[in-house]
């Protein structure tokens, strides 16, 4: 049974559409957008960098020249690195990741400790490639660079955080040609 060349009034569908019909998708799409864009801009909402389990509250805009700039904090206050291995053991089971394929895998503070991060945090582990454009060895560069700003006076901490936050692969593509100006 062909339906080329039929009309409406041919398949005995008389109904005429309602108006906007057929457009649901659009119109809630539309929608969904501007109500994300109205959030996006809502005053004291903090940024999801800001997330208390994920920061150390040792370390303030205040108390940087003590804490992340002072050389040698990092290995200072990370747990040791067989307390890290059990750490990165859990997760990857978690995950159901195979252990044989453990050493392609990092375990990353969702917000480095460099950037004032927490150190044990549970909620600041995760698992992170080693390779690839949102690698842990990218992100440990990117992180490096953030915290020369921060201690340097060129971006606050805040800035620095935020900028780790989310989507920080495909926002700083080219970290070779960064400045401490452009966040």
């Amino acid at each position: 049974m062909a339906l080329r060349g039929m009309t409406r009034r041919d398949t005995g569908f008389d109904e005429k559409p309602k108006p906007g019909a057929g457009r649901p998708g659009r119109i809630a799409r539309a929608m969904l957008a501007y109500c994300c864009a109205t959030l996006a801009f809502v005053p004291g909402t903090p940024p999801y960098a800001q997330r208390a389990e994920w920061l150390d509250a040792r370390v303030t805009q205040t108390t940087i020249v003590d804490t992340i700039c002072v050389p040698g904090y990092v290995d200072r206050v990370l747990p040791s690195f067989e307390i890290q291995m059990r750490q990165k053991e859990r997760l990857l089971k978690q995950r159901s990741i195979d252990a044989s394929f453990a050493s392609e895998y990092a375990l990353d503070h969702r917000m480095p400790v460099l950037l004032g991060g927490s150190p044990n945090s549970p909620a600041n582990l995760d698992l992170r490639r080693w390779e690839g454009r949102a690698g842990q060895r990218r992100k440990e560069r990117l992180a490096v660079y953030l915290k020369r700003c921060v201690c340097t006076g060129d971006i606050t901490l805040k800035d620095a955080q935020s900028a780790m936050a989310g989507d920080w692969s495909n926002r700083y593509p080219n970290l070779s040609s960064m400045s401490c100006s452009g966040f």
